[in-house]
């Protein structure tokens, strides 16, 4: 009985009070005591505040774009450190306006502090991309346009895109894949577009019958016709293995990154029809059995 009469009694001094300042707002002299030109300076000076404060982010934000620019610093990265800029200063600028007002800015930070504790909780794996995103534009290991082999993946990707939690690729079908900033920076990354040109080569068998000067004539007419491979710095045409029933041939030589997919397929194809056109079929693997006496 004491708690509900307890309870009574604190919804009756509620009510009390609702009425109380219902009573005291529809006074005409509490409107009458306000000092309106003051609130006023406030607002006009919170106001001229903003104004000012945004312009002169403008002109720091175009100052740093100039500058990334100037040096042929990553895009993401000059993205990723404008809105970290921006947001830091707009925090700054909000605080300092609700502090002209008079507000109370201590409580203001703290909820802001306790939102961005609650944020990083949730979101978690996220903020593991975006660590791994300005890693990525920091240290540039990839860059748009580059051609790259990610570890766990068996093709070769386009970078299409860095941005700050996942970065887009383009594969040899041009079909547009995203993979989590963190994912790229667990694996290995083989960048093919380092260097201003790569090495492009194809290994193939023929039975072991045929003479190893013949077969290199008709790889070296195959790498004479490709267009793609740059000539001035050589090519290479080599027996690099023999097994009980075949001749294994590596043949390539040096082109650009972004011809790499088209001249790979051009050789294989084209080595292929020579060795049609001279009736030399892929060897396969003999299996022999051998009996008893045999083994013997």
């Amino acid at each position: 009985m004491t708690k509900i009469f307890l309870g009574t009694t604190n919804k009756v001094a509620n009510a009390n009070d609702v009425n109380e300042v219902i009573e005291e707002v529809t006074k005409p002299s509490f409107w009458q005591s306000i000092d309106w030109s003051n609130i006023f300076k406030k607002f006009l000076l919170a106001l001229a505040i903003y104004i000012v404060g945004v312009y002169i982010l403008k002109i720091i934000t175009n100052v740093i774009k100039k500058i990334m620019d100037r040096r042929n610093i990553n895009r993401s990265f000059t993205y990723f450190l404008v809105k970290s800029i921006s947001f830091v200063y707009l925090f700054i600028l909000i605080i300092i306006i609700a502090g002209n007002l008079g507000l109370n800015t201590s409580s203001l930070i703290t909820l802001v502090g306790s939102f961005g504790i609650a944020i990083a909780l949730a979101l978690k794996e996220s903020l593991q991309d975006l660590a791994s995103g300005i890693m990525i534009v920091s240290i540039n290991p990839l860059r748009v346009g580059d051609y790259v082999y990610i570890d766990d993946k068996d093709e070769l990707l386009k970078v299409h895109s860095v941005k700050l939690f996942n970065t887009v690729f383009l594969n040899s079908s041009n079909y547009m894949i995203s993979y989590p900033n963190s994912l790229i920076m667990k694996n290995k990354i083989t960048n093919l577009s380092i260097m201003d040109s790569i090495s492009c080569s194809i290994n193939f068998k023929v039975p072991l019958n045929y003479d190893q000067d013949f077969i290199k004539s008709l790889g070296k007419k195959v790498l004479d016709n490709e267009k793609n491979i740059i000539h001035e710095k050589g090519y290479y045409l080599r027996l690099i293995e023999i097994t009980d029933y075949s001749l294994k041939f590596a043949m390539g030589g040096q082109v650009k990154a972004s011809d790499y997919i088209v001249t790979r397929a051009n050789l294989i194809e084209n080595m292929k029809k020579e060795l049609d056109k001279n009736k030399i079929k892929v060897p396969r693997r003999r299996l022999v059995i051998l009996n008893s006496d045999d083994k013997q």
